[in-house]
């Protein structure tokens, strides 16, 4: 047959090219042997392992770090073994001279890296480190603080004054990194340099400089580097001359048709590699008005009907098992946990939700996207000879309809294969049945023998043969179901194979003298001949069929995909550094099915300890040691007799259930004060900073007209709404102010002549700067005396510099004023409090507020004093009467119970889009939410377990900003709950400073009435 004669040559060359270049050798750094490679796949400890990655940023989980550990053992138990982090330089340098250049890495904040490293390792997680220094992320500023794109020159660039700029903090982060290498006992294993980056001569060197920084600072595991567009340039590649990386990457994020590409490109790039893609969409980026208004917009990457392009869980199912088709075996999923753009952390084109559609949401909740990521990676850390398969051939030669694509990949030291079969049309939602030709140690074959392969709609399968598993190394010589994973339990071995429900099987396991008995299953037929159980089957439920071969145990247990969402296989912890990295401390684990997610398991003499989360009134089954005699669930001990199978099962009633749960507060009781005195021409700005510079290293954004530079950068404002205050002496023949103001998508501002509203900018999400004029009539002003001029602008966080000569600056680019003689004599600025380098609040960092005069004063912090504050409500009938800027304060309980998670999101129900206004919200101090009422699409926010207290008393603030002169209120607000969990994880409140803490380090509050 055609298909099989193209199979056998392209063995054969496959073969004979692989031994020609040499490329079976494992290579190494040469500094260490702790992790290598070859063209197949990375080494760890000498153990194949496929590196199935999980992105997650340690600062976008604002609060207590004691909840990275939440969402890296929810990771951990959904199939991935890695977790990647970018490291924000912006987070951790507010100056160039931070703690002496040493940076701040404080314990027990989202700033600390160690902290966060630990809790991965403790979780059995592998790392990559990707410290940049440039890091892109749709974090302020691409991860560079504010202050470096006031150097002169390029950045990205072999640029002195640049490299002098990100040196201290490479070298901080570095030593970090090195000391929690492998090779010092640490969980990381890969440290990426740059990122994203387009390559020449200059910048050649530039990524020496830092690659050698590296090696100076420690770092002995191998380095990466992830090239744009799935890897396209084979910029720095080991495999190209110049300098270069250990390992070159692609990363891509393809929607609708899988892309074929990546297997070429990385033949043509780097063939001494193994394939890796450093990033593949999880879910994909939202911005500014992208969607309609309602939820965080992000809801649609969980709906199953929507369509691949929507990187649901279909998505997943189709493109990642494509990506391993075309032999990637080092996958990096960005992101699995998005988290929050808090406070100014966030750049431009993006809103405060960072969820990103990722498998576990913003709120903490694992969806359903995380549980065909189980499957996935329970088969990937079983299927090790995988990890030494080379591609063979594919196309729709192998089945009988041409609608289906096949992919082979085979071990060519072992002979077992691999087929990837999906639809040739990725996106066909059509029903189609086929056979499948197959190559085995058994001949060449076309299953199944009996009935067909079915493929519903966005489908795809893995399916294997010459399979060995467990201890008595059983073959599986081919199956039409997938296999989900194995284990041995005690001496018998267990195999688990899933379908679509509906579906037919056909398994074909070579044994000697196989005893089965299907008399419990009506839907499993065998037949046994030449050494070749086979059995057919109707998938459905959950059916365990226990085969005696001689003194070989072995249980097969068939589900539908449904049924195996629900089944886990935790890896029972040995001693020892790396005892809870499966493959490399153990392969030990027990079979477990219903709960919504298992954090650990463990034996203990002859009981099985359990814990985890239920998300209802749950089944528990289990698969355990026969010297297991006891199972208990969080502590609590579980009945129910072992069967024939080995299974345990007992019905647990969760709590998550109980009545006794609390109903969310309303929010009913609020104080409220004006948060905008700047506007009055008598205000004292004496402590606002003086803006009188008159150069600008932003040589792409040259001053546009006036005689200063207004850019906030310059003077030490990197984030948070601006005050600019324009001083000059009116003769009476002034008629209007022209102004460019520079705020980023979707921003805006007002303006005021003495205290006058002129009218605000309305920002849109594809305009980052705007030119306006505001009109001027003699009764606005004092003629012969001082005149102020005021803008409030609202700064959308800089921008990313995804080129060398990016930068961008926020401010006022250009001011004239029009008629008379009358110049500006005098600007000065406020933003945060202190600005980046003297920040009252050192524990929540300079990126959490603004310079709005109720965030200077500390009124967004809890225990500020507000019993003078007028009463008021932000809703129907209060707000802001005018333009202007109202601030209010409420506290509510929540009473928790102990052991439940219930994560909670603050909902603003829309006013009409016609009413301009924004505001900011403030959970215990922490700006957790922008909401800009025109331009959406975010409603709901969610206030960060680290952040809100479970059993103590939250303050809730808001800042509501009308740019209307008409005035401006919510429409209605509430808190809503995406679920009630029964949760062994030890949620604690997390106390961070109030007032009382800073109150000396700032302006002593003096309010107005409310505006």
């Amino acid at each position: 047959m055609l298909w099989y004669f193209l199979g056998i040559l392209g063995l054969y060359v496959a073969s004979v090219r692989s031994s020609f270049n040499g490329l079976d050798r494992r290579n190494s750094t040469g500094l260490t042997d702790a992790v290598t490679w070859d063209p197949h796949s990375l080494s760890i400890l000498g153990q194949r392992v496929f590196i199935l990655s999980a992105e997650v940023h340690p600062w976008r989980l604002p609060g207590n770090p004691d909840h990275w550990t939440d969402v890296f053992q929810k990771i951990k138990a959904n199939g991935y073994n890695t977790v990647s982090f970018y490291v924000s330089w912006a987070t951790h340098f507010p100056t160039p001279s931070t703690n002496g250049g040493e940076g701040d890495f404080q314990e027990g904040t989202y700033r600390d890296i160690q902290g966060f490293i630990d809790a991965a390792k403790a979780a059995g997680l592998w790392m990559i480190a990707r410290p940049g220094p440039y890091i892109n992320g749709e974090t302020t500023g691409g991860g560079f603080p504010g202050w470096v794109g006031n150097i002169a020159g390029n950045l990205r660039d072999n640029n002195p004054a640049y490299q002098q700029a990100w040196t201290p903090y490479m070298t901080a982060i570095t030593k970090i990194i090195a000391k929690n290498q492998i090779t010092n006992g640490g969980p990381i294993i890969l440290v990426q340099a740059e990122n994203e980056f387009s390559a020449s001569t200059s910048h050649n060197v530039y990524m020496q400089a830092i690659l050698d920084l590296y090696k100076a600072n420690g770092i002995v595991v191998p380095t990466t580097f992830n090239d744009q567009h799935a890897g396209g340039a084979g910029n720095f590649s080991p495999d190209r001359p110049g300098t270069h990386v250990n390992i070159y990457c692609g990363d891509s994020y393809p929607s609708g048709q899988v892309q074929a590409v990546y297997y070429s490109l990385h033949v043509t790039n780097a063939p001494s590699n193994p394939m890796c893609l450093a990033e593949f969409a999880g879910g994909s980026l939202l911005n500014w008005g992208s969607q309609p208004m309602g939820g965080t917009g992000y809801e649609k990457y969980y709906d199953v009907a929507t369509g691949l392009g929507q990187a649901n869980q279909d998505y997943e199912t189709i493109f990642y098992k494509e990506n391993y088709a075309q032999t990637a075996t080092l996958l990096n999923i960005y992101m699995v946990f998005g988290g929050t753009n808090w406070g100014q952390t966030l750049e431009p084109t993006v809103y405060t939700s960072y969820d990103y559609g990722a498998g576990i949401g913003e709120n903490r909740v694992a969806t359903s996207k995380m549980n065909e990521m189980r499957l996935q990676g329970l088969f990937l850390r079983v299927a090790r000879d995988l990890l030494g398969a080379t591609m063979i051939s594919n196309g729709t030669n192998y089945t009988t309809s041409s609608l289906i694509h096949t992919a082979e990949l085979r071990n060519l030291n072992t002979g077992a294969a691999f087929y990837f079969a999906r639809h040739d049309a990725s996106t066909s939602t059509a029903l189609t049945t086929t056979k499948l030709n197959v190559s085995t140690s058994a001949g060449n074959l076309l299953v199944p023998s009996s009935g067909a392969l079915t493929f519903n709609g966005l489908d795809s399968k893995i399916l294997v043969t010459d399979f060995i598993f467990g201890i008595n190394k059983i073959n599986i010589l081919y199956s039409t179901a997938e296999i989900m994973t194995w284990t041995t339990i005690g001496s018998t071995d267990y195999v688990v194979l899933f379908a679509l429900p509906g579906q037919t099987g056909e398994t074909a396991i070579q044994l000697t003298n196989p005893i089965v008995d299907l008399s419990a299953f009506p839907n499993v037929s065998s037949r046994f001949m030449n050494g070749l159980l086979t059995l057919n089957y109707a998938v459905g439920g959950s059916q365990a069929i226990s085969i005696q071969d001689g003194n070989k145990a072995i249980v097969v247990i068939i589900m539908d995909k449904s049924t195996a969402k629900n089944w886990h296989a935790p890896v029972l912890a040995t001693t020892g550094n790396f005892g809870n990295f499966f493959s490399i401390g153990t392969n030990d684990s027990v079979l477990v099915g219903g709960p919504y997610l298992i954090r650990t398991a463990s034996v203990s003499g002859n009981t099985l300890e359990l814990t985890g989360d239920l998300n209802g009134t749950t089944t528990i089954q289990a698969i355990v040691p026969p010297s297991v005699q006891t199972v208990t669930w969080n502590a609590v001990t579980l009945g129910g007799s072992r069967n024939s199978s080995g299974f345990i099962t007992e019905t647990v009633l969760s709590i998550a259930a109980s009545p006794a749960i609390p109903p969310l507060p309303t929010l009913t009781k609020w104080k409220v004060a004006g948060s905008l005195p700047e506007i009055s021409p008598d205000f004292d700005d004496s402590s606002f900073v003086t803006a009188n510079l008159t150069a600008t290293n932003y040589t792409n954004f040259p001053v546009l007209a006036g005689d200063r530079v207004l850019y906030s950068q310059q003077y030490g404002f990197y984030g948070g709404n601006l005050i600019w205050r324009g001083h000059f002496n009116a003769t009476g023949q002034e008629t209007a102010i022209i102004t460019t103001v520079l705020s980023g998508f979707a921003g805006g501002y007002s303006a005021w002549l003495n205290g006058i509203f002129l009218g605000s900018s309305q920002g849109t999400p594809t305009i980052s700067a705007t030119t306006d004029t505001w009109n001027i009539t003699s009764s606005m002003l004092r003629v012969g005396h001082d005149n102020v001029f005021v803008v409030l602008q609202d700064h959308m966080g800089i921008v990313e510099t995804s080129t060398s000569s990016g930068k961008e600056p926020r401010g006022i680019r250009g001011f004239t004023i029009v008629g008379g003689t009358a110049k500006f004599n005098l600007w000065k600025l406020q933003g945060n409090q202190g600005g980046a380098a003297n920040t009252p609040d050192t524990f929540r960092g300079y990126l959490n507020e603004g310079g709005l005069y109720a965030e200077r004063v500390g009124a967004h912090l809890p225990g500020f004093p507000d019993s003078s504050w007028a009463d008021g409500t932000p809703f129907t009938g209060g707000g802001v009467k005018g333009a202007g800027v109202n601030f209010f304060r409420t506290t509510f309980n929540l009473r928790v119970p102990a052991g439940i998670d219930m994560p909670v999101r603050l909902s603003i129900t829309p006013s009409a889009t016609t009413s301009n206004f924004r505001v900011q919200i403030y959970l215990n101090g922490w700006q957790v939410g922008k909401y800009i009422n025109n331009i959406g699409p975010q409603t709901v926010f969610v206030l960060p377990a680290g952040i809100l207290l479970r059993n103590s008393t939250n303050t809730l603030a808001l800042s509501l900003w009308s740019l209307d002169g008409t005035g401006a209120s919510i429409a209605k607000m509430a808190f809503v709950t995406d679920g009630i969990f029964e949760s062994s994880f030890p949620f604690i409140d997390y106390e961070t400073p109030g007032f009382s803490d800073q109150a000396a380090l700032r302006p002593v509050p003096s309010f107005g009435a409310p505006m």
